[in-house]
């Protein structure tokens, strides 16, 4: 067997993600200031931190006083304490009840929302001798997870009696904060009603009670929550374009490429799968390293620009697995092994991922959540 030297085991990325974690300090510090000093702060860091690392970022937050964390996946949960982190995680996502071990042996906070994960955290809770903190989620819009809103008090009694539970937090989540303000505002009122309610015929206190997404916490009141939970923008992205008034972010993650080719080519020339683009005239065309393999969409073919020595250059015909064609005509001295900006800014010019996401007809976090997810990271701690 052929052991690959340090050297090859290591050699450069051809597609790449850069991680700028002061601007993650920059938007933390900026959330927290929105927030106010009476509200604690979750980060979400599920999806690989949306693409962006979730290690380094949870490494930067803890060193910045973050009150919890948020994943989805226990396997995420897993690797963060053992990568040393030991602040707070809450599972912001529902579980099974053959994952519950495992959420309890490295101290992950689960939501609950049937009385069977419960009873099992419970004893659990009971063999360790230690109690199990859970929040409480209550449905009261957005149709996902959570205990049926006019069910809540009742549940919230049934597991009260578990003993090795300790019921710290409850929270309900926002499907519609960034397009109905008078829903949204309706769904806190009934929220925050259900909390008095459940405290009044129960034992019950909550330490941490949560609703306000990145929307929430930069538009809609926080009085009456404990906690807010920073996922979007965190990591510089705007859930609408009035939030830019209400706070002031830094984009967290470039995603540069390399040119591998150059060619002159006729006119009339058929350019990559299906000649969806044919060169109305004499063209300069470099092939680059990127495709929809590293999360590149084919949506963005004849449609989208990537920089090159800090101009645009459209990218030319269909997005394959690995490659891209763009137009290089207009520049001057363009070599095989330049840099090329696919998301980010390049002299200045920026492509950001809202404009990725309006040609993909999707959403920004979706375009960080694929570029970022199988690039390989490199973190940079000056901006």
């Amino acid at each position: 067997m052929n052991i690959p030297s340090t050297q090859e085991r290591f050699a450069p990325a051809m597609a790449w993600a850069e991680i700028d974690l002061k601007a993650v300090e920059h938007n933390f510090s900026a959330i927290k200031k929105v927030a106010g000093q009476q509200v604690r702060v979750l980060c979400v860091i599920k999806a690989d931190a949306y693409g962006h690392g979730n290690i380094a970022i949870a490494r930067l937050l803890e060193r910045q006083g973050v009150d919890f964390l948020g994943i989805s996946d226990i396997h995420e949960g897993i690797a963060l304490r053992k990568s040393g982190i030991r602040k707070p995680i809450l599972m912001v996502e529902n579980t099974l009840p053959e994952h519950a071990k495992y959420l309890v042996k490295n101290r992950i906070t689960p939501i609950v929302c049937t009385r069977g994960l419960a009873k099992t955290l419970n004893a659990l809770g009971s063999r360790e001798r230690r109690k199990v903190p859970v929040h409480i989620k209550v449905d009261t819009g957005m149709g996902r997870l959570g205990v049926a809103a006019h069910d809540a008090v009742f549940f919230a009694r049934s597991i009260s009696d578990l003993p090795w539970l300790k019921i710290e937090g409850i929270c309900t989540h926002f499907p519609l904060s960034d397009k109905d303000c008078l829903f949204t505002l309706r769904q806190q009122k009934e929220f925050l009603s259900i909390v008095r309610d459940i405290q009044k015929n129960t034992s019950i206190h909550f330490e941490h009670i949560h609703a306000a997404n990145s929307m929430g916490i930069a538009v809609y009141p926080l009085k009456g929550f404990t906690m807010a939970r920073a996922g979007l923008i965190l990591y510089g992205l705007y859930p609408a374009s009035n939030v830019r008034a209400k706070i002031s972010l830094r984009p967290v993650m470039s995603v540069k490429s390399r040119i591998t080719f150059i060619k002159d080519v006729k006119k009339g020339q058929g350019i990559s799968y299906g000649h969806r683009f044919v060169t109305p005239q004499a063209m300069t065309i470099a092939t680059v390293a990127i495709g929809y393999n590293d999360g590149y969409l084919r949506a963005f073919s004849n449609k989208a620009d990537v920089l090159i020595h800090g101009k645009r250059c459209p990218v030319l015909g269909t997005v394959t697995m690995d490659q891209i064609m763009v137009d290089i005509s207009s520049l001057k001295d363009v070599q095989i092994g330049d840099e090329v900006c696919v998301l980010g800014r390049q002299g200045r010019q920026e492509i950001c991922a809202d404009e990725l996401a309006r040609i993909a007809n999707t959403i920004n976090y979706e375009i960080t959540c694929l570029l970022g997810g199988r690039a390989m990271k490199i973190t940079k701690v000056e901006s």
